[in-house]
């Protein structure tokens, strides 16, 4: 008897030992982490994120829903809801529930989202309209998989909405059946294969949750610097809350160090601090890369370590070639070192490098002496420029040597010292654009979001990387895996947008401690949205009245969207008026005829400022502007016969330091303007006698200025700077047969930056590539129509980029690179048309038409841009101000100057 009752005793106990085994393996109720499939890229958790947000609001500030994943989220889930019940309901049903969502990859191409709504007994009647939609609409079909009821909505046309499964405690769905299949083999494994639940924490200051695996952080990072992965954490569990401005949303988290301890070794007794040089930071700033330092010695020595075995060769070996000059340098070095990468139309990395000192001199000798152990040839020349002294030490990949792989991108150092700051820059361009920016104070510091934005919501940081996305050439979605560039590209329907267009500040900013790394991600935007009620209207800032007809289009200096904007005008007495910002309009003294060309600004006198060079028929003229005595002197030289007075061209990258300007001779030649000897000297001549088409395009090379320009009968020049031509040029462009028309441009030629074929179009459409030894390469004969009109390459004011264009005396045509056409613009006054393709900064590219009197802008899909045609006599001068996103147009008409602003966005 009392064995029996031990023997029943532990079979109870076994049973239930057995029992809650197998509940703790397969439970009665499973957790959301439970149901997640594994292999999810990302899992984000709002009870916000649903919520309806005002026009008003989304002007002013940054929402969750305007977030790129988070609004993709929000809108597979809208999809699902809205088929079944109307907005009400939907927002009754989603109110205050904290709903997850899981993002997985389905292809290689492809990425969607599983969604996870808790729900509980009183969600029966929203569940039953689920289930059972109005069969006008919809219908609800079943099917079994894995052991588990997958319910799959559908349009009655038999379109699929989305399946989900219902238990008791979530209802799981999305868009992806084959998702919801793999949801379904989920809830029949162990939850020991199960990863634990993120921990998020959703309250009325965090607005939601994000966990990103590390492989998913390194796909996103694969094209950046490769030091930048290894300052992010192995994993990021990010909380999400509104920043002071309401600008931004900001995302905590707090990591384990992992793999990062050379990183935190790297910033040992380094105090976070925020950015103290940002009066340095030029407004063209497409990404920004800053290091604070607290203790310039220690840095020094825990780089030293990092350089010493760093995984680059070449970086290795070069570090022990300049080990014994380093430590000067280091010791020298202030709180900032920053690496501006700048807007670049073309493509080329355009960088700026910020090193703060504590002894400017000191730093500067010091990177010298490390330049020429490095093997940079003697001492060049220093040029002068905005009254900066600017020297070559053309080494490669200096920066990347002292500093790391993140600095690189430096095939050669143009340094100069502003303040007690060492400035380099990776060519000549770049240096003379920022210290353009500098001088004029376009800098962060000036514009009053992004200075709030870095004494704000910017946080005290060892490191920080900070991307303004859709900048020139610093699109972050291009360099994505393409199922990345997928899932963002898709378009809003309530905003006609996608989700990125909404999103212009991204920041990752990083302190390190010896076990943790704190992390912060920053979403924003620093410009404010337009409401539909002044979207593209055309407003009258100013409008300044002269006594006596213009002759020529206002010349502006100055940015026009603030105080400090002054132009230049011409009255047809030939008096030269200067216009203060204060509208003071000061005759200065007399030009020989009306201004020809486009206005070129150089540092002609090297007093510090820039000059203004423009041409008359027979003059050049230089306009020095004195702004405290609100003056402008004006100096003449004159021109030589048969120079072409309608185009100055700018001597990008020449060697010679006293050219200052390039203009076209009407035989083909090209002259270069002395500005030691206020003279012309022809410094490329044309074995063909035969007017250049311009604009010709000049071209920067390691070793000086290119200059490439056909002629309208076909000859291809393309010019060294001691003015040989390459081999096999000139080439002439023949026709392949005798049936055909004679060869004839009406347009000019390119290079694009960074090819290695020219091209261009004949006036009958044949677009034509041509490659180095001046033989053609391709031939495309564009279609015709009966008015067939001429052809002309089209490119922008500064050539970094080219359309096609297509003209008759009343229409033009606007066509892609392959000849494909974008749009049409009819109905124009024959004779009296002009066509110009601008590339304005910050993504903004336009088509200004000008017909008769009156001037129109259209987007490059022919979306007109401005409500109301802009009087205009002459061509307008137009700016575009990225802080309001406010498109300023300055046109000259009968006796008076106006500014307009259109708002953009």
């Amino acid at each position: 008897m009392k064995r029996s009752l031990w023997i029943g005793v532990g079979a109870v106990l076994l049973l239930l030992g057995g029992w809650l085994g197998y509940r703790q393996v397969f439970p009665a109720g499973r957790t959301v982490g439970s149901l997640v499939p594994p292999g999810a890229l990302l899992v984000l958790a709002s009870d916000r994120l649903q919520d309806t947000v005002s026009a008003r609001v989304l002007r002013n500030q940054i929402s969750l829903r305007q977030l790129p994943v988070f609004d993709e989220a929000r809108q597979k889930l809208d999809r699902f809801l809205y088929a079944t019940a109307d907005s009400a309901t939907v927002l009754n049903f989603v109110s205050g529930r904290t709903i997850r969502y899981s993002l997985h990859s389905i292809s290689r191409t492809t990425l969607d989202f599983i969604f996870y709504i808790p729900i509980t007994a009183s969600d029966k009647p929203f569940l039953n309209r689920l289930t059972n939609p109005d069969p006008r609409q919809y219908r609800v079909l079943n099917h079994t998989f894995a052991g588990e009821k997958i319910l799959d909505l559908v349009q009655r046309g038999n379109e699929p909405v989305g399946s989900f499964i219902l238990t008791d405690d979530f209802l799981v769905g999305s868009v992806s059946g084959i998702l919801i299949e793999n949801v379904a083999k989920r809830m029949h494994q162990s939850l020991k294969f199960a990863s634990a639940d993120a921990d998020f924490q959703v309250d009325a200051d965090h607005l939601a949750g994000l966990s990103v695996r590390p492989e998913v952080l390194q796909s996103l990072f694969s094209n950046v610097g490769s030091l930048v992965r290894l300052f992010l954490p192995e994993e990021l569990t990010l909380q999400f809350r509104p920043s002071a401005s309401r600008s931004h949303l900001v995302g905590y988290a707090v990591d384990q160090i992992g793999n990062r301890q050379d990183v935190a070794a790297l910033f040992a007794n380094q105090t976070p601090r925020r950015i103290q040089y940002a009066y340095l930071i030029p407004q063209t700033t497409a990404t920004l890369y800053h290091i604070g330092i607290s203790d310039a010695s220690q840095f020094g020595k825990s780089l030293s370590n990092l350089l010493g075995s760093a995984s680059s060769d070449f970086l290795r070996g070069r570090f022990k070639q300049i080990e014994p000059e380093t430590k000067p340098l280091y010791q020298s070095l202030g709180p900032d070192i920053l690496l501006c990468r700048l807007e670049s139309p073309t493509g080329f990395l355009r960088q700026v490098l910020i090193l703060t000192a504590q002894d400017g001199k000191k730093l500067a000798n010091a990177y010298q002496q490390i330049a020429f152990r490095s093997g940079a040839k003697t001492q060049a020349t220093p040029k002068s420029y905005l009254g900066h002294k600017i020297l070559l030490l053309n080494v490669p990949e200096l920066p990347a040597s002292l500093f790391s792989s993140l600095f690189s991108g430096f095939s050669q150092s143009w340094i100069t010292q502003h303040g007690s700051s060492l400035i380099v820059a990776n060519s000549e361009d770049a240096m003379q654009d920022y210290l353009q920016q500098v001088q004029r104070g376009a800098v962060w510091t000036a514009d009053a979001r992004q200075a709030e934005l870095l004494k704000t919501t910017l946080r005290p940081a060892n490191f920080t990387a900070f991307a303004r996305v859709n900048r020139g050439h610093a699109n972050m979605l291009t360099s994505w895996p393409l199922g990345w560039q997928n899932l963002l590209d898709q378009v809003d329907p309530t905003t006609g947008s996608p989700a990125l267009a909404n999103l212009e500040n991204i920041a990752y900013q990083a302190s390190y401690g010896n076990e943790n790394i704190q992390s912060t991600v920053i979403l924003g935007r620093t410009t404010r949205r337009a409401s539909q009620a002044v979207l593209n209207k055309v407003l009258l800032q100013k409008k300044t009245l002269f006594n006596a007809p213009l002759i020529s289009a206002p010349i502006v200096t100055g940015n026009l969207s603030d105080s400090s904007a002054q132009f230049y005008a011409q009255n047809n007495a030939g008096q030269f008026v200067l216009v203060t910002p204060d509208g003071d309009k000061l005759v200065q003294n007399n030009t020989d005829g009306p201004i020809r060309s486009n206005a070129l600004g150089v540092d002609f006198l090297n007093n510090g400022r820039l000059q203004y060079l423009f041409m008359t028929d027979r003059t050049l003229y230089i306009a020095d502007p004195v702004r405290i005595s609100k003056k402008v002197a004006l100096q003449a030289i004159p021109l030589p016969k048969g120079i072409d007075p309608s185009f100055l061209a700018r001597p990008r990258g020449s060697q010679q330091r006293n050219m200052v300007a390039l203009v076209a001779h009407e035989d083909g030649h090209i002259y270069a303007l002395d500005r030691q000897h206020r003279t012309f000297v022809r410094l490329m001549t044309a074995p063909n006698k035969g007017a250049l088409q311009l604009p010709f395009q000049v071209i920067s090379t390691p070793m000086g200025m290119d200059v490439l320009a056909i002629q309208a009968d076909g000859t291809l020049n393309h010019w060294r700077e001691n003015g040989t031509q390459y081999p096999h040029f000139p080439a002439k462009i023949e026709r392949t047969n005798e049936e055909e028309p004679e060869i004839h441009f009406d347009g000019p030629a390119l290079l694009p930056s960074g090819q290695t074929q020219i091209r261009t179009i004949t006036d009958e459409g044949q677009l034509l590539t041509i490659n180095t030894t001046g033989l053609i390469a391709k031939r495309i004969q564009l279609y015709r129509p009966v008015r067939s009109g001429s052809f002309r390459l089209f490119p922008d004011e500064d050539q970094t980029n080219w359309l096609l264009l297509r003209t008759t005396d009343t229409e033009l045509s606007v066509l892609d690179q392959q000849g494909q056409r974008r749009f049409d613009v009819r109905a124009l006054q024959s004779g009296r048309n002009n066509v110009r393709y601008h590339r304005l900064g910050a993504g903004i590219e336009l088509i200004s038409v000008k017909s008769g009197g009156f001037t129109m802008l259209y987007d490059l899909n022919g979306r007109i841009l401005n409500d109301r045609p802009i009087p205009s006599d002459f061509l307008v001068a137009l700016q575009f101000d990225e802080r309001t996103n406010e498109l300023y147009v300055l046109s000259g008409a009968q006796q008076a100057v106006q500014l307009f602003s259109i708002r953009l966005r």
